[in-house]
């Protein structure tokens, strides 16, 4: 994980944005997190959650993908991902933290 950049994404929380869809690759979020480039990878499963630094966006992924820009890993959905594959573009999603 990258420790500043969950940070970052923590203290913007509570997050509201509309969804883009990768169809069967990833979910993307827009927010008005700004932070560099931490411990980034371009190679990911599916339910794994990473932040785009230079489009300041989260993604889920829905399979395995190799990115073609480095991106920020955040962590993992260990419930629940299989509502990531019901979203369609546009949809409004909501993060909350969860004590």
């Amino acid at each position: 994980m990258a420790p500043l950049t969950v940070n970052a994404i923590v203290r913007a929380l509570p997050l509201e944005s509309r969804a883009t869809v990768q169809p069967k690759t990833m979910v993307c979020l827009f927010t008005s997190v700004r932070v560099g480039v931490e411990k980034s990878r371009m190679k990911f499963a599916r339910g794994d959650l990473a932040f785009l630094p230079s489009g300041a966006l989260i993604c889920i992924f829905a399979r395995e993908i190799q990115s073609d820009k480095p991106l920020n890993p955040l962590g993992r959905v260990e419930e629940g991902g299989d509502i990531f594959d019901k979203v369609r573009s546009g949809d409004v999603i909501r993060l909350t933290l969860v004590p």
